[in-house]
């Protein structure tokens, strides 16, 4: 087994971990929502505004579905959804100060959850895995298209 091979196993183990974290990161948030309904309010907060067809894109579902994901969040407050200015047939999705204060909770529960576990493991280990995980998020950066 490769060290490539090794490090993709710990990964995946680890992301079983993690996902269970993100899950429980989200109802921690003052509104009950889907995670896919989350990841819409995240991507939107990335970029400040989205067309629905670009958060159809991003989520990789069709269009229909990510109307309703951001009719949903726009009926709880959390988004506006206005004409696009460059066409009149799209919609433009912009967070509101309450689909903030999800995001910044969600990510409050999530990062005080991970840093409980982080406070368990070995500062040595800690230390290489600073510039492991910043590796692997710029990998990712790297094979991501643009908006």
């Amino acid at each position: 087994m490769t060290l490539q091979d090794e490090a993709a196993d710990a990964l995946l183990a680890a992301s079983s971990t993690m996902l269970g974290i993100v899950i429980r990161s989200i109802a921690a948030g003052p509104y009950e929502l889907t995670v896919a309904q989350h990841r819409v309010l995240v991507l939107v907060e990335d970029v400040g505004e989205l067309s629905v067809g670009a958060v159809a894109e991003q989520l990789g579902v069709d269009q229909s579905t990510a109307s309703r994901h951001c009719t949903r969040l726009d009926r709880l407050g959390l988004v506006t959804r206005t004409r696009a200015r460059h066409d009149g047939r799209a919609v433009d999705v912009r967070l509101t100060p309450e689909g903030h204060r999800q995001v910044s909770a969600v990510q409050r529960a999530r990062r005080a959850e991970i840093a409980q576990i982080l406070a368990r493991m070995p500062t040595a280990v800690l230390a290489g895995s600073v510039d492991a995980w910043t590796a692997f998020e710029r990998a990712t950066e790297e094979s991501t298209p643009a908006w």
